[in-house]
């Protein structure tokens, strides 16, 4: 485990968890791991690569799926009448614009939604 110098953060990578795992079990992982931001992805990274290895992980895979979820990337897709707010972006050649996400509504990429512009909303709605 590299440290950084006394008194200051302490990194641990996922090689770390690892070892941990290998030697300790959960419990070592557990210490290891303790108040941690990254954990979640520190100990998907762990397993992804202890399995390529052809090490046994139902263990480690039965504690992240408890403690620390599925894992997906960036904000869960918002539920049926979640309030959200976005900030609007610009590209180089056009005006501010939104990006929503679209799977709420069932929307997959291709088809077509009906969106009507109003003076103060924008109503989005599948075709």
């Amino acid at each position: 485990m590299a440290t950084k110098a006394q008194g200051k953060r302490k990194l641990v990578s996922f090689k770390d968890i690892q070892i941990a795992f290998l030697l300790e079990g959960i419990d070592g992982v557990k210490r290891l791991i303790s108040g941690r931001k990254n954990a979640g992805t520190l100990l998907r990274r762990a397993v992804r690569e202890l399995k390529g290895a052809g090490k046994k992980t139902e263990a480690l895979d039965e504690f992240i799926a408890a403690n620390h979820g599925p894992g997906t990337r960036g904000r869960a897709v918002p539920s049926s009448g979640q309030e959200r707010l976005y900030r609007a972006q610009k590209i180089h050649a056009g005006g501010p614009f939104l990006r929503l996400p679209l799977s709420p509504l069932g929307t997959d990429k291709g088809s077509l939604v009906r969106v009507r512009f109003e003076r103060d909303q924008i109503v989005v709605k599948n075709a």
